[in-house]
């Protein structure tokens, strides 16, 4: 159902259920990882760009905890957060 809804809505790209359900873990990983991020002491949230703001000693401490996979959300915003 998911799958036809979104090519109902962007009819010039085609995906199949496993790449929709994919990118779907994708962006719930990606979701949890932030939120916790966002918890840490010395952690700021720009609203507007929808990045975190850290100092780089606290960037080395959130990819020891969250793993290198935050270490893209230095310079790429989520503006996905609040929905």
């Amino acid at each position: 159902m998911m799958v036809g809804i979104f090519h109902a809505r962007h009819s010039y790209v085609k995906f199949t259920k496993s790449q929709v359900q994919e990118k779907e873990k994708e962006l719930k990983r990606d979701y949890k990882m932030l939120k916790e991020a966002r918890k840490q002491s010395g952690v700021d949230w720009d609203e507007i760009r929808c990045m975190i703001q850290a100092d780089e000693h606290l960037w080395d401490e959130l990819t020891i905890s969250f793993g290198s996979r935050i270490n893209k959300f230095k310079s790429k915003p989520f503006p996905l957060f609040n929905l």
